[in-house]
């Protein structure tokens, strides 16, 4: 696997741009506001929730409560951004997981080995990221603030800011910028605001093969002896629907999540939750289970489909407005591919930077950097959705300016079943 690469700029290279502004301080948005620090004097990251002073759960992250998994090519570009970030997570609590013996999942029957990642809390990993960026000169986060649009010259070319409001307040506010970034997610509202502009929003690839999971931390065994740090019971298609996963986190915790495809999703009461377990193709899960502490409710999460919007084909670009993360390219987060399909994809715009940089402006960083995020997650939605079509109550949807194009199931036999 080759090694992903971030350009970054030289401390000792001034700024040549003023003021950025990136909407969201998911992993996505600190690490785009920590690449715009080496080309921007000030960077201002805008968040909804009032960030914990200690790693914690937050609302505007509700995936946080489930497992999460860094891989190899998201953890190079976090530690190039912030070097010894890895280290540091470590020290805190976090585990790195060698392939071989230290991981084993079950598919097809039978329990392989053959996974190397970074396992901790998403909170963990947040405030650790966020701490770092944060101490960078020029960047700062407001807090508590909903973005309300965007704020563009006369012509309606060029953005100059956004309009914004505190939480809870009446009064709107402006903040100019040369750069604005959104990072929101999922419930990004870019295709609004384009269209509100008059821009052409995005097609949008849906493809949802209907996941739900659950999750519960456990206190570890104390005299727990078994010979993996990670253990998957993996879903098998087409009739296969069931799997697990328990992932060690910082605290000698564990994550166990219960996965169900194809609409069969695991309950949230402690019967429904214990009886899944045991309804796995292999006991060892249940087993771990038993023997561990409950530390948590049990959290459900359905917001599973994989959607792509098209950034990287609109006909006409809104100058110095860009979309990254979540907000172009959502995946499914059962595949654990996630934060790092969303870090891939900024390392265009490090490279989009150092040319922007060379002409003097941002004319045309717009198109380039939506096409060169989309050539850098297109092996990532490939891999997931080519897996995601094996279940036969998938369904894939087309949507152009939020009208419905094509529904269809992803096998004949199933009738479409679209809600929302």
């Amino acid at each position: 696997m080759n090694t992903p690469q971030v350009s970054i700029t030289p401390r000792n290279n001034p700024a040549v741009f003023d003021h950025a502004i990136v909407i969201g301080s998911s992993i996505a948005g600190l690490a785009a506001a920590r690449v715009l620090s080496d080309h921007f004097a000030r960077v201002t990251v805008i968040e909804r929730d009032r960030l914990p002073a200690t790693p914690d759960f937050r609302r505007g992250a509700p995936q946080g409560r489930h497992a999460h998994l860094l891989l190899p090519p998201g953890q190079a570009i976090l530690e190039q951004l912030f070097p010894g970030l890895n280290t540091a997570l470590l020290a805190a609590g976090a585990t790195f997981i060698n392939s071989g013996p230290e991981t084993t999942f079950f598919l097809d029957g039978a329990w392989h080995d053959d996974l190397t990642c970074l396992s901790c809390s998403r909170p963990l990993l947040e405030d650790a990221v966020y701490r770092r960026v944060t101490a960078r000169p020029g960047v700062r986060i407001l807090q508590g603030y909903d973005v309300l649009r965007l704020d563009v010259d006369s012509r309606r070319r060029y953005v100059t800011g956004v309009s914004l409001r505190r939480r809870g307040d009446s009064a709107e506010a402006r903040l100019l910028a040369d750069l604005v970034v959104d990072t929101s997610g999922r419930s990004s509202r870019a295709p609004q605001w384009l269209a509100q502009l008059g821009y052409t929003p995005p097609r949008e690839t849906i493809i949802n093969p209907f996941t739900g999971y659950t999750t519960r931390i456990y206190r570890r065994p104390t005299n727990f002896d078994q010979n993996w740090q990670l253990l998957r019971v993996r879903r098998t298609p087409p009739d296969g629907t069931r799997g697990g996963l328990i992932s060690p986190i910082e605290g000698n915790r564990w994550y166990v999540t219960l996965i169900g495809m194809s609409r069969d999703f695991p309950p949230t009461d402690e019967a429904g939750f214990m009886a899944f377990a045991r309804s796995l193709p292999s006991p060892r899960m249940v087993e771990a289970m038993q023997a561990a502490e409950p530390l948590s409710g049990i959290y459900g999460f359905r917001n599973t489909e994989n959607r792509l919007r098209h950034y990287e084909e609109l006909p006409r670009y809104l100058e110095g407005f860009l979309v990254a993360g979540d907000a172009v390219c959502a995946v499914s987060p059962v595949h654990a591919q996630g934060m790092t399909s969303a870090l891939l994809g900024l390392e265009g715009l490090a490279d989009c930077l150092v040319e922007q940089r060379h002409r003097g402006n941002l004319n045309g960083l717009a198109k380039s950097f939506q096409q060169r995020l989309r050539q850098a997650t297109d092996n990532v939605w490939q891999l997931i959705t080519d897996d995601d079509l094996r279940w036969p109550a998938t369904i894939v949807t087309e949507r152009v300016d939020s009208a419905t194009l094509l529904r269809q199931p992803a096998a004949a036999s199933v009738t479409p079943m679209v809600t929302g």
